[in-house]
Formats: structure tokens, C-alpha cells, sequence
């Protein structure tokens, strides 16, 4: 049985456990720029990865916690945004295999600050703009969740390390309007806070088909198969009278996302 409370990473952090986030190369919604700030402020580690150093330097926002390592293979980064870090001591850290994403290779920088004991970990970006980009991060998801078959990497024969990441309990990615994860094969519990996120939701068997059972949507699954090129769970709601408590059953990995609020909207809110 897995339970996941979303909110517990994306609201309010006074009781959240230790977590690390990685920054990528896509824009950050004006929607969201509390949420990112919140999210960017809490963490444990901060990584940008390449190019995403100039989307934190172009927000301008001088309250921000400094980035604890930005790094990848540095053709993003412009060199003013990369001298202003430099000068505050911001470790740049060139990673230059050819067989990791500049996401794959923040998460690596993640692997090697947290040591033995592996932070939760929230992607900021990826599921927006071009569909190899997001593809990927839905395959990073992939490669993370726990208890999730994953194949041998390409090897690297000039770094034994190339794409490979290690299996982490908790990976979330935010984006634009939505927040996403995936639930391994087996029985998940799904808590959501209605003041920070919406009632759109979406089961996507992206790997393989699956049987699927839902209780807690406006309109449930009872076990039917699901997959690419026949039926799919999208546009689906939280239960209207429900208090945001979503169980659903798998028989394989199923990818679950969430309406993620705006800022105005969760503001008026609360």
C-alpha cells in the first residue's frame, strides 16, 4: 500500500520532511511563481539544470535562496547568469557525458549531495513545450519510481555512470497547470488538499496496459483494461462531494496527474 499527500510537497512546508528539487530548462509560469518559490525555498537542494540557471536569474527575485550546484553540460547557460553565480560561489559544474539529459545529470548532483539516505524529489518543469522534453521527464518518472522494471541504460564508455538513476520512494513533477507522478503496479492512496490543487485528474497507462479500480472520481474505474489505442482515464474529476481522497488499484505502472491551482485562485482561497 502506498499513500501519497501532494500537498504536503507543493503547500505549505512548515511539517514537510527533507526534499530537493530540480529545476529545468522550461519557463516558469507567471501563474506559478509563488508555488515554484515555495516549492525552491524549502528544499534541501536546489539544482539547476543548465540552461534552467537563466530561467531563476530572469525571475529577477532577489529573496530567493542561491542554487545549491547549477550543472549539465553548460551549452544553456548564458555566461552573464553563469559569471553572476560564479560570483557568489555557486559551485557550475560541468557534466559533459552525452549519454544523460541535463535532467538525468541534476538528479545525479541530487544523488551525490543527499548520500545514503535519498531525499524526496520534485522535478519544476518538463511536461510543458516540446514532446521529446516531456516524453523524457515521463520516462525519468518512470526510471525513479520505486518497485518500476527498468532496462539497462546505453552504456557511457567514457563514464560507467551515463543515464542510470537509482530508485527513490517519492519523485513528483510540477508544471504548468498540473502536478504529475507514478504509481507502481499495486494499491495507492492519493490525498489532496482542494484549497492548492483542482478537480481535473487524468490515470495514463503509458507503459504497458492495466487494469485499473478507482474510488474517490466523479466517475470510477471497475477494473477495466486500460492503454494507448483503447480506453483512457483523461479529463476525469475528483468526486465532487468527496474531501479529495483518491484509491486507485493497478495491476501495472500508471502515470496519475492533478490540476495544479494558480496562484490567484489558491490565494483567494485560503
Amino acid at each position: 500500500m502506498y499513500t501519497w499527500d501532494i500537498a504536503a510537497l507543493v503547500g505549505s512546508a512548515a511539517d514537510a520532511q527533507p526534499y530537493a528539487v530540480v529545476l529545468l530548462n522550461t519557463p516558469i509560469p507567471h501563474a506559478h511563481v509563488r508555488t515554484f518559490e515555495r516549492i525552491w525555498t524549502h528544499a534541501s537542494e536546489r539544482i539547476c539544470a543548465d540552461g534552467a540557471a537563466n530561467r531563476l536569474y530572469d525571475l529577477a527575485l532577489d529573496q530567493l535562496p542561491l542554487p545549491t550546484q547549477i550543472c549539465g553540460d553548460l551549452d544553456s547557460i548564458r555566461p552573464q547568469v553563469r559569471a553572476h553565480y560564479e560570483a557568489q560561489h555557486v559551485p557550475v559544474v560541468l557534466r559533459p557525458s552525452q549519454y544523460a539529459t541535463d535532467l538525468q545529470k541534476g538528479i545525479q548532483a541530487v544523488e551525490d549531495l543527499e548520500g545514503d539516505q535519498p531525499r524526496r524529489l520534485i522535478l519544476f518543469g518538463g511536461l510543458t513545450g516540446r514532446l521529446d522534453q516531456t516524453a523524457h521527464t515521463l520516462h525519468v518518472l518512470w526510471q525513479l519510481a520505486p518497485d518500476t522494471p527498468s532496462e539497462k541504460s546505453v552504456t557511457d564508455p567514457t563514464d560507467s555512470r551515463g543515464g542510470v538513476l537509482k530508485k527513490r520512494a517519492v519523485t513528483i513533477s510540477v508544471s504548468e497547470n498540473s502536478v504529475t507522478l507514478l504509481l507502481p503496479k499495486g494499491e495507492h492512496t492519493l490525498v489532496h488538499n482542494r484549497q492548492l490543487l483542482g478537480k481535473t485528474c487524468g490515470i495514463l497507462p503509458l507503459g504497458s496496459s492495466a487494469h485499473v479500480s478507482t474510488r474517490g472520481l466523479e466517475w470510477n474505474l471497475n477494473g477495466e483494461l486500460s492503454s494507448l489505442g483503447g480506453f483512457l482515464s483523461t479529463s476525469n474529476h475528483l468526486a465532487p462531494d468527496g474531501d479529495g481522497t483518491v484509491c486507485v488499484q493497478t495491476d501495472s505502472p500508471v502515470y496519475w496527474t492533478v490540476e495544479l491551482k494558480e496562484d490567484a485562485v489558491i490565494t483567494k482561497a485560503q
